[in-house]
Parts: C-alpha cells; structure tokens; sequence
C-alpha cells in the first residue's frame, strides 16, 4: 500500500518541485536580465562620456594653439573668421569624422568655458542705448536735486529775514 501510495504522489510532487523551480529560476533570471541590461546601458554612458572628455581635452588644446597663434592683432573680424576657421581645421586634423554641428558644439563648449566671468563686448547701439538711459536718469537727478536746493535756498532766506 504505501509502495502505491508513493507511487502515485512521487509524480505529482515532482512535478510541484519543477513547477516551483521554473517559477523560481523565471523570477531570478527576469531580475538577473534586468541588472545586465542596466549594467549595459551605465557602461555604454561611461564609454559615451569619456570620448565625449577626450574630444572637449582636444578641443581646448586646438583653441589653446589658436589663441596662441591669434594673440596679438589688430583687424578683429578677420581674426574672428580666421580663428574659427583655423580651429575647425586643426580639431579635424585631430578628430577625424567631426561633423560640422559636432564642430559647431565643441567650439561653443570650449568658448564658453573659457570666456566664463568676461564682459561681453558691447555693440555701438547697445553702448547708445546704455549711454542715452544713464544720461535720462542723470536728467532726471539734477532737475531733482535742483528742486531741493531752490527750497532750502527758499528756507535759509526766509529764515535770514525773520532773523533780522
């Protein structure tokens, strides 16, 4: 009897075992994929990141040299188109396979970290306009404070002639 007995039930905890065992093994597999993919995504960010460094290092050793080389001068917008045309130059001699909007951004990104705390450089209207509301507000201030000195001229010669 218990040989039947055992014989019946064997198969059907068996198959319980292996049914927990997949369910298990699919849980910790699926978490287990789940890990690597995000392993993988962090991994290909870093790598992204560090070619991404390695071009911003090259790129401001080239506006280094360019600066260098354009230091001293005396027609600006010539330098201006120069030094950009020159830094374009060099940094694909460095980093073949820049596209020109890859240029365009690591100019941008090495400019502006470098130029981080410069004033800009005013155009002739912006420098008028600055020029036209200072002098409004000095206007301004003068018709004021000549209101104050005509009344307390006012007062001092009022109080001068009660005195006498």
């Amino acid at each position: 009897m218990k040989e039947v007995l055992i014989s019946q039930v064997a198969p059907v905890a068996a198959t319980a075992v292996v049914a927990i065992l997949v369910a298990l093994i699919k849980a910790v597999g699926g978490a287990t994929i789940e890990v690597l993919a995000k392993k993988k995504e962090e991994i290909e960010q870093k790598i992204k990141a560090t070619g991404h460094e390695e071009e911003l290092k090259t790129a401001k050793e080239v506006w280094g040299i360019i600066e260098e080389k354009y230091r001293i001068t005396e027609n600006a917008n010539q330098v201006l188109g120069s030094k950009s045309n020159e830094f374009d130059k060099l940094l694909l001699k460095r980093i073949p396979g820049l596209s020109q909007e890859n240029l365009n951004d690591l100019r941008q990104a090495i400019a502006g970290q470098v130029n981080v705390g410069k004033q800009a450089i005013l155009t002739k209207e912006d420098a008028i306009k600055q020029l036209q509301h200072t002098n409004t507000l000095l206007q301004s201030e003068n018709k004021s404070l000549k209101e104050q000195l005509n009344k307390v001229q006012t007062l001092v010669g009022t109080t001068k002639t009660e005195s006498n």
